[in-house]
C-alpha cells in the first residue's frame, strides 16, 4: 500500500515538473518573442548610414570588392536601407542607387541615433497647408514667413515647442506641433547625378570666365550702336519687368505652362521672353546655357538669374531690377509655392544670361 502511494506520488511530481517546465519554456518563448518584436520595431532596423570624414565619399560598387564598378558616392550621413549584411561588406539601397559599401564605413541599426545627434542636422518638415514663420518664439509674435505643407526648413536650433529655422533668407520659429523635427540624412547619388552636376558647374564656371568677350572685341568699332542697343534693351527689359509682375500669386504647378494656371519656374521664364519673341530652352539648366554670360554683380532687368545646389542648377527667376526678381517658386509664402517677388540673393546666385541684346 505504501509502495502504491509512494508511486502515485512519484507521478504526480512528474507531472507537475512536466507543467512547471512547459510553463517555463512558453515564458522563454514569450521573452524572445518579445526581444525579436523590439529588435524588428526598431526605428533604425534594417538601416545604415555612412560613418566617413566630411570631406571625403563613400563609394558604392557593383559587388563587394574594392575593383568593382563605382554606381555611387555617399556622403557623410546619407541613409541607406540594409538589403544584405555581410561580413565585410553589405548590399545597400539609398536614393536610386543599389550596390554594396564595405561595413567599416558604416553605423547600423541602434548606433544610428547617437552618431546623427553628433553628425547629421535637422529639418523642420511642415504638416500643416500653411505654417506661420515667426520673428520669436511665441504666438504673439509677428509671423515673418509663411511655409507650405511638406515643406523641408533647415533647423537651427530648438527651443521646447519651437525651432530656430530658415526659411526664403530669413531665420524665424515654427511651432513644432505643426511641423515634425527629424534628421536630415540626405541620400547617395549616382555617378550619372554627379557627374551632370560637375559639368554644370564647369559650364558656369566657363561662362564666367569667358562673358563679355565678344562685346569686348568690337567695343570700339560699335559704341554708338551698342549705345543705342543698350537703351533699347533696357527699355525692353523694364517692360518684361512689369509684365512678369501681373501674375505674381498665381500658382506653381511642376511642368505647368499656363500663368494664370499653373507653371514651374523655367515655364515662367520661358513664356514672359516669348511675350516679346525671344525664344528659349525649356528647362532651367539649358536656360544657363542660353543668351550671353553677365556678372550677378551687373544685372539689368530683363536677365534671368540661376540658382542650384552644389553648383547643380535648379532654379530660374527673372530679375526686375532693385535687388529683386520674380519668379514661380514651390515654396512659400504662397500655399504649396506660386509666382512671388523674392530678394536676388535669397538664396546664393551662381550665374547669370542675358537673352535681351
Amino acid at each position: 500500500m505504501i509502495t502504491r502511494k509512494m508511486r502515485l506520488s512519484m507521478a504526480m511530481l512528474t507531472i507537475v515538473a512536466s507543467m512547471l517546465t512547459t510553463g517555463n519554456i512558453k515564458a522563454d518563448e514569450k521573452n524572445t518573442t518579445k526581444e525579436t518584436n523590439t529588435i524588428t520595431n526598431s526605428k533604425y532596423a534594417n538601416k545604415a548610414v555612412a560613418d566617413i570624414y566630411s570631406t571625403t565619399t563613400l563609394n558604392v560598387r557593383k559587388k563587394g570588392s574594392t575593383n568593382a564598378k563605382i554606381l555611387g558616392k555617399m556622403k557623410k550621413g546619407n541613409i541607406a536601407t540594409v538589403l544584405k549584411r555581410g561580413s565585410e561588406w553589405s548590399k545597400v539601397r539609398s536614393g536610386n542607387v543599389t550596390g554594396y559599401v564595405k561595413n567599416q564605413y558604416l553605423v547600423f541599426g541602434d548606433e544610428i541615433e547617437n552618431f546623427a545627434k553628433q553628425n547629421v542636422k535637422k529639418i523642420a518638415k511642415v504638416q500643416a497647408e500653411t505654417l506661420r514663420v515667426r520673428k520669436n518664439a511665441s504666438t504673439e509674435s509677428k509671423i515673418i514667413a509663411l511655409a507650405s505643407k511638406d515643406d523641408k526648413l533647415k533647423v537651427k536650433k530648438q527651443n521646447g515647442d519651437w525651432a530656430k529655422v530658415k526659411v526664403d533668407g530669413k531665420t524665424g520659429y515654427v511651432s513644432k506641433d505643426y511641423a515634425k523635427v527629424t534628421y536630415s540624412f540626405g541620400k547617395a547619388k549616382s555617378m550619372k547625378q554627379i557627374q551632370a552636376a560637375e559639368k554644370a558647374k564647369e559650364q558656369a564656371k566657363h561662362a564666367t570666365k569667358t562673358r563679355d568677350e565678344t562685346a569686348k572685341t568690337s567695343f570700339a568699332q560699335t559704341t554708338k550702336k551698342a549705345s543705342v542697343s543698350y537703351s533699347s534693351s533696357s527699355v525692353t527689359g523694364s517692360r518684361m519687368a512689369s509684365y512678369a509682375q501681373q501674375f505674381v500669386g498665381n500658382p506653381y504647378r511642376y511642368g505647368g505652362n499656363s500663368l494664370t494656371r499653373g507653371i514651374d519656374c523655367s515655364g515662367f521664364t520661358q513664356q514672359i521672353m516669348a511675350k516679346f519673341g525671344y525664344s528659349i530652352s525649356r528647362t532651367s539648366s539649358s536656360q544657363a546655357g542660353d543668351g550671353r554670360a553677365v556678372s550677378t554683380s551687373n544685372l539689368r532687368a530683363g536677365d534671368l538669374v540661376f540658382y542650384g545646389d552644389g553648383g547643380s542648377i535648379n532654379h530660374v527667376a527673372l530679375y526686375i531690377g532693385g535687388g529683386q526678381v520674380v519668379h514661380a517658386s514651390n515654396s512659400a509664402p504662397y500655399p504649396r509655392g506660386g509666382i512671388k517677388i523674392s530678394n536676388v540673393n535669397y538664396r546664393t546666385p551662381i550665374c547669370a544670361r542675358r537673352i535681351i541684346g
